[in-house]
């Protein structure tokens, strides 16, 4: 009997100590939540003088290298060579069963093209990029953004290394802020209110990736950054039927099956995957960066195993 009355002593003041955690400690147990804060929703106006990047472009970095290209090892390229079976199969799997499961998308997804200079271009935070090889991009190259929403330090940091020696085109279906357009201008970018669709409707400020082009009577795109919130399954497929960026810098908003079709048909047009980067507050977002094998020994780029092109 009083081992029973101890044991219902102790209960009690482990449910009292609890309570009292909870009421004095509530911040930092929900900081412990299972479910991560959802991020901000609306970005701070750009004020440079604050930026990390900013502080950055007031260096004067060497970027000249006479080293030689790095290349992986025969082994290396073996061993993804012939993992490559087992990685198009789950996500042959994910398109036929329509999966909801991350899972099987993240975990099977690798290089198939190796870089010897990938960096991460602008914020390391959300809004920077990976990219391979920047050094190497073409003087008098032409640069297409599509969405910026207010955040710009990838354009900075690119025009940085580029020494502004090629033409940013940027759009953006919401007005800028004034100190984003500010910036912009001072790095050869030339920013406009634009959506992109489908098909074009100057009435709703919305346009095809085509018309933009023939707007600017651009007729080659070197670098294709492309953050358009769901839109781009309605728009990339088409647009690389008939024009191939040399490196395509997408981030992918959708289900797994959503995601790995349009992988597909991003690699189906000649595209091999050298970076993902999946966001850590929504897992239904995901980073990639493409180079064409056509841009393989322009940048330095090796190529592995291909596994993307999966139907």
């Amino acid at each position: 009997m009083a081992r029973f009355s101890t044991s219902i002593t102790t209960v009690v003041l482990m449910a009292v100590i609890l309570i009292y955690m909870c009421a004095v400690f509530r911040p930092e147990i929900t900081i412990l939540s299972m479910t991560p804060p959802a991020p901000p929703m609306e970005p701070l106006p750009l004020s440079p003088k604050y930026q990390f990047v900013e502080k950055r472009l007031a260096l004067k970095p060497n970027f000249t290298s006479t080293a030689p290209v790095s290349k992986p090892s025969s082994r290396m390229i073996e061993l993804y060579r012939i993992q490559a079976k087992q990685r198009r199969a789950y996500l042959k799997v994910v398109l036929m069963s329509l999966s909801r499961n991350y899972m099987f998308v993240y975990n099977n997804l690798a290089p198939e093209v190796y870089c010897p200079e990938l960096v991460r271009v602008g914020t390391t935070n959300d809004g920077g990029k990976w990219i391979c090889s920047p050094f190497r991009i073409p003087i008098g190259c032409t640069i297409f953004s599509l969405g910026l929403f207010n955040e710009v330090t990838f354009e900075m940091e690119l025009q940085y290394i580029l020494n502004n020696r090629c033409k940013i085109f940027a759009y953006d279906s919401n007005e800028q802020a004034t100190a984003t357009l500010d910036v912009l201008k001072t790095i050869r970018t030339k920013a406009m209110k634009a959506t992109i669709g489908s098909e074009t409707d100057t009435s709703r400020q919305s346009y095809t990736i085509e018309d933009l082009m023939n707007m600017e009577s651009v007729n080659n795109i070197e670098i294709f950054k492309i953050d358009i919130e769901g839109s781009e399954f309605a728009v990339v497929p088409a647009f690389l039927k008939k024009h191939k960026p040399a490196q395509i810098l997408i981030e992918i908003h959708g289900t797994p099956a959503e995601m790995v079709t349009l992988l597909n048909d991003i690699s189906r047009q000649g595209y091999w995957l050298y970076s993902h980067e999946i966001n850590g507050a929504w897992h239904n977002l995901c980073e990639f960066s493409f180079i064409h094998e056509k841009a393989f020994e322009r940048y330095g780029a090796t190529p592995m195993a291909k596994y993307l092109d999966i139907v």
